[in-house]
């Protein structure tokens, strides 16, 4: 009897530590930093450098695509050498349209490698007319020494 129940809590314990194994990774939900290219369709600031870094340059864009939708980007370059750690906020304000309203984006906390732009996507809003941004981009820390803001409207 004491084996079986060995021999129970062993197979139990196998069972799991497999799933445990093979499970898969956490999806990121939106919005995350990705690879961006920039068009005719965006409309942007001029890159700004970050208060700590000149080689952190940051811009807000305003894109718009060919059916009337409209959404806020946070677009951030390291033009350095080394990597840096950045999180940004994207607040964007819709004044025309169905989606009238303030709405607050988080974008992940990520390393930004040497060479590399990225882009923290807001959500699209179908039928926009008029929309601003305001980004908040905050390099290798929390706090406000840290932060370096910027607004686009388009």
């Amino acid at each position: 009897m004491k084996k079986r129940l060995l021999s129970l809590l062993a197979a139990g314990a196998a069972v799991i530590g497999s799933g445990l194994a093979t499970a898969t990774p956490a999806v990121a939900i939106p919005p995350y930093w990705q690879a961006v290219s920039t068009n005719s369709d965006w409309d942007c600031s001029p890159y700004k450098a970050h208060r700590l870094s000149l080689n952190i340059k940051f811009k807000t864009c305003i894109v718009r695509n060919s059916s009337g939708g409209a959404q806020a980007v946070l677009v951030v370059q390291n033009s350095g050498t080394k990597a840096a750690l950045i999180r940004g906020e994207l607040n964007t304000y819709n004044t025309g349209g169905t989606y009238q309203g303030s709405y607050t984006y988080y974008c992940s906390e990520s390393t930004l490698n040497a060479g590399y732009t990225r882009g923290c996507f807001g959500r699209t809003f179908p039928g926009t007319s008029d929309i601003s941004a305001t980004s908040s981009l905050y390099m290798n820390g929390y706090d406000d020494l840290h932060l370096s803001q910027d607004s686009w409207h388009g």
